[in-house]
């Protein structure tokens, strides 16, 4: 029985571990190890002395992500300051979502069509960006902390959390600003609702229900005030966002009425079919609007599907789990909509950077149809039987579209694999000679749209402190060679 047990727990890791290795081959087939984009302003603004405290002591500190300036530190004296190394922490956040959900589904008995489905949202390829762009390896890795976090508000619902369990729900919203940054607010925005949801759910009057009301008004009292704290640092931060409209949002509202509500739409679709690839779909055309907008609404649907499924299924009192991912989910395509609207691209609401807030939402919906499939009653009556059935028949066919939209831009994104490593290897060449580069070319290639004397200033400081790609040995024998 041990080992039937065993090897059944195993079963379970399996799709995570290969969904990991997955992404590892992808690292090393689409990528080089070069700064870029946002790493220039890492670059200026932190290094070579990532252990000045002038640098981390600043008033806005939880915008600027304090567990990064450790792993700065970290890279820069072991690494020399490497990409890669990043990107590996990133594979790492997203092992953490994939374990925590491996035991949710192990925990609830859930099937490996199941699984297999979440495995394909989770290691999709619509998050190629947040995947090569090493610099968002906290944000994937708060996802995963988050997760956390999730699973042991679900044992406090159903009344199996221990002591230990509970103090860590009470601390964990201070720990997370080490890590979360500005994605707090939708943690935050998530816990405080269904902390609010336990608290009225909670009691029959006995010591027990009295007791884990008290946890869940504590639970929001810890949450408000880290959210205060992040709110009063981020009062002292400067922002600057490049390509960003001056237009006032009435004025964008008064000159086209259907912007917002079309960008909050695509933001959904996006959860299914990647920007790049809806830009490119088939023969190299582009995925008409209306296909897209179609997309976003099947998949707004399919949550309030999925809500509906949650609360008539009788649910609840089982898991509050996918409810937290359900309302998580739709609270970041919210707060995307609300805050990346100044770009005015549609388009932009389908992102690859927004791949992975908008997963959570996608995790809960197959969960809630995972366990919707599995609650049959015994003794149900045939004509529940035949409803139940045309239900999981929906929960199926969405779950198929969600599942092939993903597959297939993840295809795209394994075919362009070897341009993005050209592309990676374009940027190394250009570094090593960026002082013969026109400055116009240099910034095209370097993805810099800001001012460019931080990149001549970033660039400086690597090849001063043989740093980056300026750390081979190669290049540092070069000088004798010459000589």
């Amino acid at each position: 029985m041990r080992q039937r047990e065993r090897i059944h727990k195993i079963k379970y890791a399996l799709i995570p571990l290969l969904g990991i290795l997955f992404w590892l081959w992808y690292v090393k087939t689409a990528a080089a190890d070069v700064v870029y984009s946002d790493y220039i302003r890492l670059v200026h603004d932190y290094l070579p002395d990532v252990t000045d405290p002038s640098k981390f002591l600043v008033p806005d500190v939880l915008t600027r992500i304090p567990a990064a300036f450790l792993a700065r530190l970290i890279n820069v004296q072991r690494f020399g300051y490497s990409v890669t190394f990043d990107r590996m922490l990133t594979i790492a956040g997203m092992g953490l979502v994939a374990l925590v959900l491996a035991i949710y589904m192990y925990r609830q008995n859930i099937g490996i069509r199941w699984q297999l489905a979440v495995g394909i949202v989770l290691f999709s390829l619509n998050k190629w960006e947040i995947l090569l762009n090493g610099t968002a390896w906290t944000h994937v890795f708060s996802f995963g902390l988050f997760y956390v976090n999730y699973m042991l508000l679900d044992l406090l619902w159903t009344g199996e959390s221990d002591a230990k369990q509970e103090l860590m729900l009470c601390l964990m919203p201070f720990v997370w600003l080490l890590f979360a940054g500005e994605y707090i607010a939708s943690y935050a925005a998530t816990m405080l609702l269904v902390s609010f949801l336990g608290y009225l759910a909670g009691g029959d009057g006995s010591w027990q229900s009295r007791s884990k009301k008290s946890m869940f008004r504590g639970i929001m009292v810890m949450t408000a005030a880290a959210l205060a704290l992040y709110l009063l640092s981020r009062h002292f931060a400067v922002w600057e966002h490049a390509g960003s409209t001056d237009m006032s949002l009435a004025e964008v509202m008064r000159s086209s009425p259907w912007f917002l509500p079309r960008f909050f739409i695509k933001s959904f679709a996006g959860t299914v079919v990647g920007q790049e690839t809806a830009a490119s779909f088939a023969g190299g055309a582009p995925l008409p609007d209306a296909a897209i907008l179609l997309t976003g609404l099947i998949v707004l649907a399919a949550y309030l599907f999925a809500l509906i499924l949650y609360f008539s299924g009788d649910l609840m009192d089982r898991t509050v789990f996918p409810l937290i991912l359900l309302i998580s989910g739709m609270i970041n395509h919210v707060l995307v909509t609300a805050g990346r609207w100044i770009f005015l691209s549609e388009s932009y609401a389908m992102s690859s950077r927004y791949g992975g807030q908008f997963m959570i939402g996608i995790t809960g919906i197959l969960l809630v149809f995972a366990l919707y499939g599995s609650s049959r009653k015994r003794g149900e009556r045939r004509a529940a039987q035949r409803r139940r059935t045309r239900i999981m028949a929906a929960a199926a066919a969405v779950s198929v579209f969600i599942a092939a939209g993903n597959c297939y831009t993840t295809y795209q994104e394994i075919r362009k694999a070897p341009y993005r490593e050209q592309n990676y290897e374009r940027m190394a060449a250009a570094v090593l000679q960026y002082e013969t580069y026109p400055e116009e070319e240099l910034l095209g290639i370097m993805e810099w749209h800001k001012d460019p004397a931080v990149l001549y200033d970033a660039l400086g400081i690597l090849k001063e402190n043989r740093l980056n790609v300026f750390r081979t040995p190669v290049l540092q024998a070069e000088p004798e060679a010459q000589n």
